[in-house]
């Protein structure tokens, strides 16, 4: 299959369930500001002004979401700034964001199967977290790799669940729901690469409405029910330009809008996929 074969499959899969699909612009004033994840910037050299672009097409489709309250989704490039490039990692990437209105995590689980047989007929499996995890992100990180995915099926599908909450502001959570991330002070001089120089200082008792799926061993998609409390996903931002500032890393203007348009959304639930990586696969 080629790459236009399976973007017009992509296409008209969402099409025929009435998903609406919307365009992602490319040069943003302000972006969300999420940990591990740094955009590239560009300037308009006519007004010297500066523009970012999207590391991912959620801002875009969460505001079509709080005007719109429909099912939609986006295949749209993305970009990565500070990363490394590898086999299944590039600066540069398609995604498939989708979201489905009035529906958990848990459903979407369901509705992820039924996309991924319509390309690949695979048999899928769950495998929930441990308790007493890590209550960091480098120690879970080490944990995960360690641990985990040495146990994970090398064929067919499966879907990780019981991520600590700390690990995801813009995901639900059981139970405390108003949790936040919160970073803890630390000497030295952070690097770059984002998730393995970062304590946290919440417990991981508090668990996100989330779910990984990896396929043949593979990271492949990332979805959960999303955060609609405005206030704690704005105080994610904060603590992370805080964090930045501090620690002399790049940063770009955060989109207040996206915190308080979040609390307009209702239940809803929303998936990022690879495009690349599951062409890959097929």
């Amino acid at each position: 299959m080629t790459q236009s074969d399976l973007l017009k499959d992509i296409r008209k899969y969402f099409w025929d369930q009435n998903f609406i699909e919307i365009e992602v612009p490319c040069l943003n004033s302000s972006l969300p500001l999420e940990a591990n994840i740094y955009a590239f910037k560009t300037i308009w050299t006519h007004r010297h002004q500066n523009y970012y672009l999207p590391p991912s097409p959620e801002f875009a489709l969460k505001k079509f979401l709080a005007n719109n309250h429909q099912n939609c989704f986006s295949i749209s490039h993305c970009f990565r700034d500070l990363e490394d490039e590898g086999p299944n990692h590039t600066p540069e990437f398609l995604m498939l964001e989708w979201y489905e209105v009035g529906k958990s995590y848990q459903d979407l689980m369901l509705s992820t199967k039924k996309f991924i047989n319509q390309f690949l007929k695979i048999e899928f499996t769950n495998f929930v977290l441990p308790q007493n995890l890590p209550n960091n992100e480098p120690d879970f990180n080490q944990y995960f790799l360690n641990k985990i995915e040495p146990k994970l099926p090398r064929h067919g599908g499966v879907f990780i669940t019981n991520y600590p909450a700390f690990l995801t502001p813009l995901s639900s959570k059981l139970g405390e729901e108003n949790n936040f991330t919160e970073r803890s002070e630390r000497a030295g001089e952070a690097k770059p690469e984002g998730s393995e120089h970062r304590k946290n200082s919440f417990s991981n008792q508090i668990i996100a409405k989330r779910f990984e799926l990896y396929i043949n061993g593979l990271e492949i998609a990332n979805g959960c029910t999303e955060n609609t409390n405005s206030k704690s996903i704005l105080k994610s931002f904060n603590n992370e330009k805080e964090f930045r500032l501090k620690n002399k890393l790049p940063t770009h203007p955060i989109d207040t809008n996206f915190a308080k348009i979040s609390s307009k959304l209702g239940l809803v639930s929303g998936i990022g996929l690879g495009i690349d990586r599951f062409l890959k696969l097929l």
